[in-house]
């Protein structure tokens, strides 16, 4: 038998008898201890586990449906919340500790159990699963679902990814950021779960936004109105997560793959940077809310952190994820370990543009911290790849802001910390990195750029810019002060890229109308990029 047949079959018997009790810690429970069933012929199977009765909880407990992310190639994260109203403060989620039974199958009806087993969804956590199933087999699709004694959850999909040594014909997946509930209907989430041959999603950050600014529809129909104020603590951003979540279409997308995701500011608040709010002058006074914020973000994702978080003072979101020999995914964050935008006078703005000045050049500023620059550049350096994906929350090749006489920069976009991008772009080209390429989120309009390390230097990777799902627009074009910008249009979309060994396809799927619920993807705006040629070219 050859070594993958071999593990294969062992990782068959693993989950077969790995994964019908659980342990928890923290509130990420992992699949252990052994539950097994004897057919009649002798073949052993896995019985499907059966809840305790939890009296006197609301019904209608999956009301945010189910999700699943971090794949692996023997793994992969489940997720649920239980909630039963979205709308009302503390969202109708039960008073007392209620445990679910999970099932993890290879076909739909859930006849072919692979594993089945109990978890305790608890207040002190949000209500919330993390189910990290281990014992998987490579490269193959699996449903999933949770149970109550009474009620059983959607039903999700989801898939391990090949090992690294496997080498897969296609990698496809969908990008997107900047879903504001209140600018419009995730219409384009439900256009994306459509997308064919779809391997993951990967979300950028923004995934609720803090600003509540009334009723934003056409009609004043107040539909997408946020239920509460502003947030600042932990139970109003985890309302936030739940008003977010009750949407059906972005539902549908959490249960048609598995997510790979990140975080931007607004999952805090705007433009922040480790505990440095917008508007901070001299101390900082963000940190008690940032704590807050991050255990809800932590609470609402198909995260897979290790160790568990205990106490959410320092997040490790950076994460590598392996398409065998094709490509990596390298997810990062820019905001906890941020320093403060520079160049800030008293008149910061909501985009906290303005003026370059010298501060910038200090090599000891950074968006990454040291920690995750360094393992960013040994990643990449290390890679053995044809492809390396960056997922990457703000605009890596910089952008004018202003006029080629006055030019004015994002503060807290890549373009204000300019060192920290100048050791990567230096260690893709000193190392020759294989094909390069960044993914973003933030600008609420599409771009395709070439990230240069000076601007009359080589293209070392494209970058495709993929506008908001429903969050306003920017409108403004700024080609004109910006040779290295190949393309540019003010509509919201999400990105579709197709990697194979020899080519990246991104399309752009422009979105008709985000007040339509069921909006249609209006036009496709496709590019390319060879192997080896390090620049898109639209097709």
């Amino acid at each position: 038998m050859r070594r993958r047949e071999f593990l294969q079959q062992l990782a068959l018997v693993s989950v077969t008898v790995a994964c019908a009790e659980t342990k928890t810690s923290g509130d990420t429970t992992t699949t252990t201890g052994a539950k097994k069933a004897t057919s009649g012929d002798g073949a052993q199977k896995v019985a499907a586990a059966t809840p305790a009765v939890t009296p006197d909880i609301p019904s209608g407990l999956f009301a945010l449906g189910v999700a699943s992310g971090d794949p692996l190639a023997d793994r992969v994260m489940l997720w649920t919340r239980l909630c039963s109203n979205p709308l009302i403060a503390g969202g109708g989620a039960p008073t007392v500790p209620v445990e679910l039974a999970y099932d993890v199958s290879t076909n739909e009806t859930f006849t072919s159990l692979v594993a089945s087993g109990l978890v305790s969804a608890t207040p002190q956590q949000g209500n919330a699963v993390h189910l990290d199933v281990t014992g998987l087999q490579p490269n193959t699709w699996y449903y999933y679902r949770f149970r109550t004694a009474t009620e059983t959850s959607p039903v999700g999909r989801t898939r391990t990814f090949p090992e690294p040594e496997d080498s897969p014909e296609q990698f496809k997946f969908v990008f997107a950021s900047c879903q504001d509930y209140q600018w419009g209907y995730y219409g384009g989430w439900a256009r994306a779960a459509e997308v064919a041959d779809l391997d993951a999603v990967v979300f950028l950050g923004d995934y609720i936004y803090e600003l509540s600014l009334g009723d934003l529809s056409p009609n004043k129909s107040g539909a997408r109105v946020w239920a509460a104020p502003e947030p600042v603590t932990l139970e109003q951003y985890r309302w936030r997560y739940a008003q977010t979540k009750s949407d059906l279409s972005l539902q549908k997308a959490h249960q048609t793959a598995p997510w790979l995701i990140t975080f931007d500011d607004h999952e805090v608040a705007n433009n922040y940077a480790g505990d440095v709010q917008e508007e901070d002058r001299g101390k900082p006074t963000g940190r008690e809310r940032r704590l807050a914020a991050y255990q809800a973000w932590y609470e609402n994702m198909p995260i897979r952190i290790t160790p568990e978080p205990t106490s959410f003072d320092s997040l490790e979101v950076h994460r590598t994820s392996n398409f065998g020999d094709l490509a990596n995914v390298y997810v990062i964050e820019t905001r906890q370990s941020a320093d403060a935008p520079a160049c800030r006078g008293d008149d910061v703005t909501l985009t906290d543009s303005g003026p370059a000045c010298d501060e910038l050049n200090d090599p000891q500023r950074t968006n990454l911290g040291t920690e995750q620059e360094q393992w960013l550049i040994e990643s990449l350096t290390a890679s053995s790849t044809t492809w390396n994906v960056l997922a990457n929350p703000l605009m890596m090749a910089g952008l004018n802001l202003g006029t080629p006489e006055a030019p004015e920069i994002g503060r807290d976009t890549w373009d204000g910390y300019p060192e920290v991008r100048a050791r990567l772009l230096n260690a893709l080209q000193e190392s020759k990195v294989s094909n390069p390429v960044v993914v973003t989120g933030d600008w609420h309009a599409n771009f395709v750029l070439d990230v240069k390390a000076s601007p009359d230097g080589e293209t070392i990777a494209p970058e495709f810019l993929a506008s908001s799902i429903t969050t306003v627009l920017f409108a403004t074009d700024y080609s004109a002060s910006n040779p290295h910008l190949r393309f540019f249009s003010a509509t919201h979309s999400f990105g579709v890229v197709t990697i194979t060994p020899s080519l990246l396809t991104c399309e752009l799927h422009n979105l008709a109308d985000i007040w339509d619920p069921d909006t249609t993807v209006s036009s496709i705006d496709r590019f390319e990029v060879a192997a080896g040629t390090h620049e898109a070219r639209k097709v």
